[in-house]
């Protein structure tokens, strides 16, 4: 379908790729896997001539017998989406807020002139339909906004195959979502690809995630590719000691010690979480959707406690409550026998001794403040302020492996995992008795994942820190908790000691999430699982 050739990239003098040759054959997926910064994406926006000002390219990208490296920018916008389509990682960024997905599934096919505006529009029910959002249940009229994450992706899907291209390139699709939605997207891309005829170009960093799906694999470290092969023969292989290092990575387990557990630290009693819906008609009462139903559980002072379910499923909102951000409508929540009261009311004291690390570092900071005022912004829950701030800031940024040199310097300056250290600063600046981690490893590749589980171990250990580990990512929450909790529509459905969990499921839903997951056939590991 389209082939590379010593494609080199370089902007404004910085080396990105270097001699990339790759083929894309027809009808096949090709997944291409490796760190954060190795070149994926550029590699991916290079055929797509979508690079930056300041890049400049040698070598080529054949398609049929013409360059796409060599095409203007007219050609260009008349070859994407056409015969290339591109989904992004992020879907709510890459559609538009204040259009009705409808529209945007049909403007595509407006701009290319291949279709009538209403035509268009039928066109796009049925593509929304072919990806799992029927017109009876989706309306064309609703907004990005009112669906969830795996919706948002499958308009994004509907968006870039609506020309039917013969290329489609998926760029980390399902990195944030849970993994039932995840097997959903993966099977509806594995479908379209054999319905369609389309060739499928599959970038990111799970390795799991391409073992199932991909024909042909690439491997990419620091702009190169460094191994590629079939599938099945490059894992029985590795042959590369980098893909033996993601390999690794992706079965890290932390060095953990269990810790002597004592009186509950935090207690939850039959929490209840109720939201308004709307009105009934214009004189009804408006209605009510209860998100948590009767919840219970303790986390004991240095336990990690993980909690595992679907987007959806209570997760964010019981978390909410804990923090005192939202207020429950039946239950109790405490902290040490004191209770948690949302809104004002709840004591400063209390507020200090929870912190919170979330999925996006970036989003979580103000980019106009310098690092050090970033990890001090806590304090200002505390009655009163510490002398010796800026020594706090740089004995907490040095307890997650930051120099403190790096104080004066801004939160765009760092990578994606420095960003995550700094939050966890943050969250340690109080010095709190629980840290709650709302998915805060999900977004990042596997070997810098693998190295801030390290860190959360450790910081555990020396800070007899308890967790609340909240993550989609089974294999994650394996490593690094105690216990888990299993939640589904508002309920825990299990409980119990996280190896017995995973190894003995009792629930139905249990077994379902396991076996949603991604793995690598044990077959193709031979002596490196071991």
């Amino acid at each position: 379908m389209i082939r590379l050739e010593n494609l080199t990239l370089d902007i404004h003098g910085q080396a990105i790729l270097r001699d990339v040759s790759l083929d894309i054959e027809p009808g096949k997926v090709t997944g291409l896997v490796g760190e954060s910064g190795s070149g994926k994406s550029m590699t991916a926006l290079a055929m797509m001539g979508l690079l930056p000002h300041g890049a400049s390219t040698t070598g080529h990208a054949w398609l049929d017998e013409g360059d796409v490296l060599a095409k203007s920018e007219r050609e260009m916008c008349d070859l994407r989406g056409n015969r290339v389509g591109m989904i992004f990682q992020e879907p709510m960024t890459a559609l538009n807020p204040v259009k009705p997905i409808g529209e945007q599934v049909a403007e595509t096919l407006v701009i290319h002139g291949r279709a009538t505006r209403r035509e268009a529009i039928e066109i796009a029910r049925a593509r929304l339909a072919r990806v799992g959002l029927p017109e009876e249940r989706f309306a064309l009229s609703r907004y990005p906004h009112e669906l969830s994450g795996g919706q948002r992706q499958r308009v994004c899907i509907a968006m870039a195959v609506a020309l039917n291209p013969e290329l489609l390139i998926a760029d980390e699709p399902t990195t944030a979502l849970d993994v039932t939605t995840q097997a959903q997207i993966l099977d509806l891309l594995k479908g379209l690809v054999a319905e369609e005829g389309m060739s499928l170009l599959l970038i990111t960093h799970d390795l799991a995630v391409v073992a199932g799906l991909a024909n042909h694999v690439a491997v990419m470290q620091a702009g190169r590719i460094v191994e590629q092969g079939p599938t099945e023969a490059l894992f029985r292989t590795m042959a590369h000691p980098y893909t033996r290092k993601l390999f690794s990575a992706s079965h890290h387990k932390p060095d953990r010690a269990k810790q002597a557990q004592g009186a509950p630290l935090l207690t939850v009693e039959n929490a209840v979480r109720d939201y308004p819906t709307a009105r009934r008609g214009l004189f009804g009462r408006p209605g009510s959707f209860r998100a948590v139903k009767g919840v219970s559980f303790t986390l004991h002072r240095g336990e990690s406690l993980g909690l595992v379910g679907e987007s959806g499923c209570g997760k964010s909102t019981l978390t909410r409550a804990i923090l005192g951000l939202d207020a429950l409508q039946g239950g109790a929540i405490r902290l040490q026998g004191q209770d948690i009261h949302s809104g004002p009311r709840l004591a400063s004291a209390i507020r200090r001794r929870m912190q919170v690390v979330f999925q996006d570092p970036y989003g979580s900071f103000n980019p106009r403040w310098r690092v050090e005022r970033l990890v001090a912004e806590p304090f200002h829950l505390m009655d009163q302020r510490p002398h010796d701030i800026a020594n706090r800031v740089a004995s907490a940024l040095d307890d997650v492996g930051i120099e403190p040199a790096a104080m004066s310097r801004y939160i765009h300056e760092f990578s994606g995992g420095q960003r995550q250290r700094i939050a966890i600063a943050r969250a340690l600046i109080t010095g709190p008795d629980i840290i709650i981690l709302d998915e805060a490893v999900s977004a990042l590749d596997v070997s810098i994942r693998a190295q801030i589980l390290d860190l959360l171990a450790r910081l555990r250990a020396e800070h007899g820190l308890s967790y609340l580990f909240i993550s989609h990512d089974l294999s994650v929450v394996r490593a690094i908790t105690d216990r888990v909790l299993v939640m589904r529509s508002g309920e825990i459905v299990e409980r119990g000691e996280t190896a017995q969990v995973f190894a003995a499921p009792t629930h139905a839903y249990t077994r379902e999430l396991i076996a949603a997951t991604p793995t690598i056939p044990a077959d193709w590991q031979g002596d490196l699982h071991a």
